[in-house]
């Protein structure tokens, strides 16, 4: 029997060139928040952070929603970003609220690394590797941080 069950949905959105919106959600039987994040390229910088707790466990939970405004100004590609939300947002907030912003950076970094691709149907189009290798240009970040970004030379 299942005690216990936790679901974090995250959407990104593109409402300008250079600007990405995610939204988040996280929901189980004791907690119930919601983030938005806006973040713009090419810097990939949290420009802005709102936060909602619709169900908490303690009166002290909501005080964590004007720690959110920590992460302003971080680069999603720096080193220590991990570290820093779980530190700045984590520690001095709520740490589900630091992790579903985590979700958020993260979708965000995939939704802006496919967002030119132009298809595997269209002729002359580059092969996935081409593309990625190309990508890797415009966001150096993610070299060597999965498989698919991985170089000999490093």
């Amino acid at each position: 029997m299942l005690g216990f069950s936790r679901t974090k949905w995250v959407g990104v959105e593109r409402p300008g060139e250079n600007v990405y919106l995610a939204h988040g959600i996280l929901e189980d039987l004791i907690y119930g928040m919601e983030i938005d994040v806006r973040v713009e390229a090419p810097e990939f910088k949290i420009t802005a952070v709102e936060g909602r707790m619709r169900r908490t466990t303690t009166p002290e939970c909501p005080k964590a929603v004007p720690v959110l405004q920590n992460a302003v100004g971080l680069r999603l590609g720096t080193p220590d970003l991990v570290s820093t939300v779980n530190r700045k947002v984590g520690r001095e907030g709520c740490r589900h609220f630091a992790n579903l912003l985590l979700e958020c950076c993260d979708a965000v970094i995939r939704c802006a690394l496919f967002d030119k691709w132009p298809g595997a149907d269209e002729s002359g189009a580059p092969s996935r590797e081409e593309y990625l290798r190309g990508q890797l240009k415009d966001m150096p970040f993610l070299k060597n941080s999965c498989l698919a970004f991985h170089t000999p030379d490093s």
